[in-house]
């Protein structure tokens, strides 16, 4: 086995799940039903998605330099979308919040301490209203700086330690449940920066460090493609008696979560190998996916609140069915609008 370096060419594969990621994601934020295909889209991948990102955000990381303990470029780099795309999120999406007031011109709501939670640095809770996508921005930034830390670590401690940080995600997410249970939403607006959802993103991010150390993208590519079909198979059987049994709090078990980010890698691979011009067709928008993350929950609350009345309402099945689709092309088409017109935005604030 040999030691991997980023790719100087996209993969296809990788980057079609990209895209096939951020769509799961606009159909998880959107109202689902137990009839309808977004339930089942939901189920399938038991809310694995992002940390598919945290494992290649970690894969295709350049590799720190001799006697570099924290990496302050690529932290500046993710920080500033960060800052940008969550004021967004406070210009586009809190009037509609708070629009019993707006509309009659009553502004009181808007104040410095609302910015700065609806912007994500106060507040961190797991229910905040405007900048939940980017709880996964906040804990990348984090991850990305010490990065050179995580390299550093021999191949026994980094094993170890995402062995234990899968262990100790499982246990934060029963107490936090049990918390969320016992005092409802309100009573846990002390939990900082989605704390189990991040420890458990350290881990998958830790995994990807540890798969470039012996896999070249081609080996990974391999290993993947020869077994793609039995986490299908496995999802496929214990993700259904899963929902069935009531066991769907937002993250349960990390070992299901891993199995749904496997299953994704395999979807993608089988998608290439049997499908390869609708895998090829999907993969050209791969670099847009993050524009796509950070831009779909706003469109998506502009839907609601256009279509449904109100910023908390509920989509019908109809609605629920057509309004990921619209999403994406709508993103999609600003992506490729901007990038086209505004290149220099796109490469700063697209991450393009």
């Amino acid at each position: 086995m040999s030691t991997s370096s980023t790719p100087t060419t996209r993969v296809q594969w990788i980057d079609f799940c990209r895209i096939y990621v951020a769509f799961c994601v606009i159909v998880r934020h959107t109202d689902r039903y137990t009839e309808s295909p977004a339930f089942f889209t939901d189920l399938f991948t038991y809310r694995s998605l992002i940390y598919f990102f945290f494992f290649f955000s970690a894969y295709f990381t350049h590799k720190a330099a001799a006697g570099q303990w924290f990496d302050w470029q690529r932290t500046r780099r993710l920080l500033w979308p960060y800052l940008f795309w969550a004021f967004v999120a406070v210009v586009t999406m809190t009037p509609l919040l708070y629009w019993d007031k707006t509309s009659v011109g009553d502004w009181s709501w808007l104040h410095m301490h609302m910015v700065f939670r609806e912007m994500g640095f106060t507040g961190w809770a797991y229910w905040n209203y405007s900048n939940v996508p980017l709880w996964f921005m906040r804990t990348l930034i984090i991850l990305a700086l010490i990065s050179p830390l995580l390299q550093r670590l021999p191949m026994k401690a980094l094993l170890g330690m995402i062995l234990i940080i899968f262990a100790g995600s499982d246990v934060l997410c029963y107490a936090d449940v049990e918390t969320a249970t016992k005092h409802g939403r309100e009573g846990i607006d002390w939990l900082p920066f989605r704390l189990y959802e991040s420890v458990l993103a350290l881990g998958f991010y830790a995994a990807g460090l540890l798969v470039r150390r012996y896999f070249s993208i081609q080996q990974f590519t391999g290993f993947i493609r020869s077994y793609a079909w039995l986490p299908i198979i496995g999802s496929l059987v214990l993700l259904p008696a899963v929902y069935h049994w009531k066991f769907n709090p937002p993250i349960m078990s990390s070992a299901l979560v891993l199995l749904g980010v496997v299953t994704t890698m395999s979807i993608g691979c089988l998608c290439e190998q049997y499908l390869p011009r609708f895998c090829s067709l999907v993969a050209k928008a791969g670099p847009a996916a993050f524009f796509v993350y950070v831009t779909h929950y706003p469109l998506l609350k502009c839907i609601k609140f256009f279509c449904a009345g109100g910023y908390r309402a509920d989509l019908t099945i109809v609605q629920a069915s057509w309004a990921p689709f619209a999403i994406l092309a709508t993103s999609l088409s600003a992506y490729y609008l901007l990038k086209k017109f505004f290149p220099r935005f796109m490469k700063i604030f697209g991450l393009s």
